[in-house]
């Protein structure tokens, strides 16, 4: 099926097409979707939203790197053949304790920054 786009030429000086460029790559969009969404006066993605959202994932990341940890400290629990002393054990309930709350303060963490990207989500 053929398309009803029509595409425009535009010319640009090597400088303004470099500015074009790195002005389309500060959007994370392609230099025509950034022309297009400009010219029918579309608003463009706020670059801070990108950092935000990195700084999601990035905690997210954390967050199941401590699920992970503290999985594997309840499996050497469970696999104990019953030698380790109860200091040791309780050691390690400590440790799942404070996994725990880590986990929390980085769920809450990125429940603040999605609000702050996102101010209309609800909480």
């Amino acid at each position: 099926m053929a398309t009803e786009r029509h595409r425009q030429l535009v010319s640009f000086t090597p400088e303004e097409l470099a500015t074009v460029k790195a002005q389309a790559g500060q959007f994370k969009l392609s230099v025509s979707e950034m022309l297009r969404r400009f010219a029918l006066g579309q608003t463009l993605p706020d670059p801070s939203a990108f950092t935000g959202a990195q700084s999601i994932r990035d905690l997210l990341k954390v967050n199941a790197d401590q699920a992970r940890l503290g999985n594997l400290l309840k499996l050497a629990l469970d696999e104990s053949d019953g030698t380790w002393t109860t200091a040791m054990v309780a050691r390690i309930d400590g440790l799942m304790v404070q996994i725990q709350d880590t986990q929390d303060q980085l769920k809450a963490t990125v429940k603040e920054i999605h609000h702050q990207i996102h101010p209309r989500a609800g909480r």
